[in-house]
């Protein structure tokens, strides 16, 4: 199922997509009731599978519903994040990502011949460490967004930046989870877009305190459009990816090119810490998901798309403050 988070009548509602994709049947007025599972996204969640049995029955039932309210079309809904606020890990597994844009990193410190030599040289080599175990970093959590929603551009930056990323949401609680059995705790998969402030970023890093500001601020964090369920992505390691600014293809990549799985990354966050049902992990920018591998940075009014095969588009667009 594509399970989405909509504004009706000023309350966010739980809805999920019908079979073509161009209506969304809401969940707690289908079954005739507003209480768990269908009082949020974060309630189905923690109802598990018999809350996803009981969404997957009332989605059949409905379907063709005549009901008032029950299936509404979804040109014209507004949609939010699917998940707010969700407990957020923003990982970093792609090693072509990491060494694209040190170099590109080294470009604007340094300027082109020495960024040129640098990447003919192959001196950008990553360390053991990276290999050894995915690392992440906590998210600002409250700083959520949903599709078409408008991201705010800080006022201290001039380098904004997408990163094209999956998303993985948990739907069991556990610790110190075995990797072999850790793809059991996704519930399902969704679009991330983790806006950067790379300018400040490269002030931040070498300090060996970052990133703070150049991740921290309102609406840096774009999900959605909806969250589908584990079972309709069987290998979330061969979805191919886009991003697109203002219709322009700027980076494509796949999942494939991961340096470590998602199965990896629940044992390391569960290594002796709870994780939750609801959690959010970013698996960090995709190879050419991002401006800073190709020194070409967002402006004010630019329209930023993520899309995923199996899930779909995830809109945003970039606006100054008025």
């Amino acid at each position: 199922m594509k399970l989405a988070s909509f504004q009706r009548d000023a309350e966010v509602r739980l809805g999920t997509l019908n079979g073509d994709g161009s209506k969304i049947i809401d969940l707690a007025a289908a079954a005739g009731r507003k209480s768990a599972p269908f009082a949020s996204m974060l309630t189905l969640i923690q109802a598990g599978e018999a809350g996803l049995e009981q969404a997957r029955q009332t989605l059949a039932q409905a379907e063709d519903s005549a009901a008032d309210g029950v299936v509404l079309p979804l040109d014209g809904l507004r949609l939010v994040a699917p998940l707010t606020p969700p407990r957020m890990l923003c990982f970093s597994v792609y090693d072509r990502h990491v060494k694209q844009a040190f170099e590109s990193a080294i470009t604007l410190r340094a300027g082109k011949t020495v960024g040129a030599l640098a990447k003919r040289m192959n001196l950008v080599r990553l360390p053991k460490s990276f290999y050894a175990k995915p690392l992440y970093y906590k998210g600002n959590n409250l700083s959520v967004i949903g599709h078409d929603e408008d991201v705010i551009w800080p006022r201290w930056t001039e380098m904004m930046d997408y990163e094209l990323e999956l998303g993985v949401v948990l739907g069991k609680a556990g610790k110190n989870i075995d990797e072999n059995d850790a793809m059991a705790y996704v519930f399902g998969y969704t679009c991330f877009n983790d806006f950067s402030a790379r300018d400040v970023m490269m002030r931040e890093i070498p300090r060996g305190v970052g990133p703070i500001k150049g991740k921290d601020f309102d609406t840096g964090n774009a999900m959605g459009p909806w969250i589908v369920t584990a079972d309709e992505i069987p290998d979330p390691y061969d979805l191919r990816m886009q991003v697109r600014v203002n219709g322009e293809l700027r980076g494509e990549s796949s999942t494939s090119l991961m340096s470590h799985p998602i199965s990896k990354m629940i044992a390391v966050a569960s290594d002796e810490e709870r994780v939750v049902p609801g959690e959010f992990f970013g698996t960090g920018a995709a190879p050419d998901g991002c401006g800073i591998e190709s020194l070409r940075f967002l402006a004010p009014g630019d329209l930023v798309e993520i899309e995923i095969d199996g899930i779909g588009i995830l809109r945003n667009r970039v606006v100054r403050a008025s």
